[in-house]
């Protein structure tokens, strides 16, 4: 089984995935226990996941046809959509009534806010729609140059005219550039002709990458500092949106590419093994551990060592469990497997 895996799989990949569900975790974790800013974080790990589907998306559209793929899609990300919505928000609900008793109003709202607003699982709503309207495009045109000027004019539009919060469709503005951005990588072959490159390239995109994602985030973590979750939120589109909402797509970008240098560090040691494996589990651990927020914001703890007591908990409380959980008993479940 295991040279099955190494011989199909992107090893660098799954790394790569990994490390960024650990932050994903320890960005809630931080941000729901501690209460502290996590944009340095928050705005990395979602698009890595966009990067890699992108990567990955151009190669199920030269094994399937579009109408097959968007079938696939359906059942691979609206499916899990309403069945772990549906879970979520009977989880909330319980909470709920054993709490402050049941209202109907409540739970009318709750259901408006988990389905309607994505609070739960939006990541596999907005994928979709992400990956139809790529689809889409796809579709309309063979010319690779022609659909790489289309979807750059598609982001453009996205980034002026989408505001609106419902399925969480304003977060498609500044990652569909990601999934674009993965999908010419995969096209181009990129990313293999970096791994081909003299070991000293690597390495000083490394440090550059890593000193213009530390710069970004200090010049700019002050204008992230209100109620603009992640720095443009649903605004309107203005001269001022647009240059947080570039910083935060920057910020992305150098702190996806100091990322994925490091994956291809680490996928040379066979001892960080685990990385690898964990990889294959990231929808589990993204789906599993927002089911448990409500529980997440009950764990206390210090301020004065909230970073490191928050990994520590994301890590061994949080991930390693699940993990186990999942690759033990519930993949083993055939009815959990249709639905992750």
């Amino acid at each position: 089984m295991k040279e099955k895996l190494e011989k199909n799989r992107l090893k660098e990949m799954d790394i790569f995935k990994a490390i960024a569900i650990v932050s994903v975790v320890y960005g809630h974790v931080l941000a729901n226990t501690a209460g502290l800013y996590t944009g340095f974080i928050s705005f990395v790990h979602m698009p890595v996941f966009y990067f890699v589907s992108g990567f990955f998306l151009y190669k199920e559209l030269k094994k399937y046809s579009e109408k097959e793929l968007i079938k696939k899609k359906c059942r691979r990300l609206l499916v899990p959509y309403f069945v772990w919505s549906l879970v979520a928000f009977m989880a909330s609900n319980a909470l709920i009534v054993l709490q402050k008793g049941f209202d109907i109003g409540v739970v009318l709202d709750e259901a408006v806010q988990v389905f309607i607003y994505s609070r739960s699982v939006w990541f596999f709503i907005q994928l979709f729609f992400a990956h139809s309207l790529f689809i889409l495009i796809h579709r309309i045109t063979d010319k690779k140059e022609l659909r790489a000027v289309i979807n750059v004019g598609v982001w453009a539009a996205l980034i002026v005219f989408c505001g609106t919060e419902l399925f969480c469709m304003w977060k498609i503005k500044w990652l569909y550039g990601f999934l674009i951005l993965g999908y010419i990588c995969s096209e181009y072959e990129i990313l293999t002709r970096l791994k081909s490159c003299k070991k000293f390239v690597p390495v000083v995109m490394f440090i550059i990458c890593a000193a213009c994602w530390i710069a970004v985030t200090l010049l700019t973590s002050g204008a992230y500092a209100t109620d603009l979750l992640y720095g443009f939120d649903d605004m309107a589109f203005s001269a001022e949106t647009f240059a947080i909402e570039l910083s935060v797509w920057l910020c992305g970008l150098t702190g996806m590419v100091t990322i994925y240098l490091v994956s291809l560090f680490i996928a040379e040691f066979s001892k960080l093994d685990i990385l690898y494996r964990l990889g294959s589990y990231t929808l589990d651990l993204y789906v599993a551990h927002m089911m448990i927020i409500s529980f997440i914001k009950m764990i206390p703890v210090p301020q004065d060592h909230a970073f490191e007591v928050s990994f520590v908990i994301a890590v061994f409380v949080i991930i390693v469990p699940i993990y186990l959980l999942v690759k033990y008993i519930l993949r083993k479940i055939k009815l959990y497997r249709m639905v992750t």
